[in-house]
């Protein structure tokens, strides 16, 4: 039996219509800018290496081979699908849970064999001669090394869409780029004479700082401070004349587990009694993990550096020193 055709759509699902093909569209930009497409083979994803991964469905068990890749399946609410984690996974909390695999440097390939995952997260400290290994036994490894608070927030999202969680991960991201945008709004107005000179200090003897080109330099910019070695590149050496010629407005220092010495030194050393940031008592206690781990806090660490730089607009920083 023949049927008569349908009336047009009113003009109110038409446009329904238009907006929901832009948003397609608008998603579909997204993807090619994180070098993915979705093929019949499965999700194709690219790490920061340039090697391309292929998964047939999202990752249901997972090794991750550095602590700020765990943070980031526990931060995605993926903490489920964690098999296994490094000795150095220590957050959340649950994450001492979790099997273990070894050290960052030294894993335990067997180990890893056993759990049988069907995604390895590596990273920059990850031997190559385990991912090449892992590669070869038919394990999936994707390398996760980003260089700045965006590149980090894109490894976020690469994450999320290789363990089924794109929904979380695009939360995630948008409200750690909030953050980063909200700092630099409040310091955007500052002159250069209100900009503190800052040195960051990893450790003591020799003593080791970091440079441009890091994260720390960057935490020192966006928040609206200037890095003393802002010359230097990488994580480098200074000795104690060059950081008195220096001579900083305020000095950071890293604290590991309860770790204070490095402080202990900057602020007992007879030496550096001179210097601005010891006679003024602007030398701050900042916690390792935090600040350099590239994960999902990477964007408390920036408010941890604003908040030290710059009181008066983001309130004062509590450190503990004991």
């Amino acid at each position: 039996m023949e049927h008569s055709p349908p009336s047009p759509p009113p003009p109110s699902r038409i446009l329904k219509g238009v907006w929901a093909m832009r948003r397609r569209v608008l998603l579909l930009a997204v993807f090619c800018s994180l070098f993915l497409l979705s093929s019949a083979f499965g999700l194709e994803v690219t790490d920061d290496t340039g090697r391309t991964i292929t998964l047939s469905s999202p990752a249901s068990r997972v090794v991750s081979l550095t602590p700020a890749n765990t943070e980031i399946v526990f931060a995605l609410g993926a903490e489920g699908s964690l098999v296994g984690v490094t000795t150095y996974c220590d957050y959340p909390e649950e994450a001492k849970k979790k099997e273990k695999i070894g050290s960052i440097t030294e894993v335990d390939l067997e180990a890893i064999v056993r759990l049988d995952p069907d995604l390895v997260l590596a990273g920059s400290l990850t031997p190559p001669e385990v991912i090449e290994r892992l590669t070869k036994l038919g394990y999936p490894v994707f390398v996760l090394d980003p260089k700045s608070i965006p590149q980090v927030i894109e490894s976020i999202r690469k994450v999320a869409l290789l363990l089924g969680k794109e929904k979380e991960g695009e939360a995630l991201a948008q409200a750690m780029e909030r953050n980063v945008q909200e700092v630099q709004a409040r310091v955007s107005g500052l002159s250069e004479e209100e900009k503190p000179r800052v040195f960051h200090v990893i450790w003591h003897n020799p003593l080791w700082t970091a440079g441009k080109d890091t994260f720390i330099h960057e935490f020192i910019t966006l928040a609206g401070g200037k890095n003393v070695v802002e010359d230097l590149s990488g994580y480098v050496t200074l000795d104690l004349e060059e950081l008195l010629r220096r001579n900083p407005d305020i000095i950071t220092v890293v604290s590991a587990h309860g770790e204070n010495l490095p402080y202990n030194f900057i602020v007992s050393d007879t030496r550096l009694k001179v210097l601005q940031a010891v006679q003024q008592g602007r030398v701050f206690v900042v916690d390792s993990d935090i600040v350099s781990r590239p994960g999902p806090r990477i964007t408390q660490a920036l408010r941890i550096f604003a908040s030290i730089i710059h009181p008066e607009i983001f309130g004062p920083y509590q450190s503990s020193k004991e």
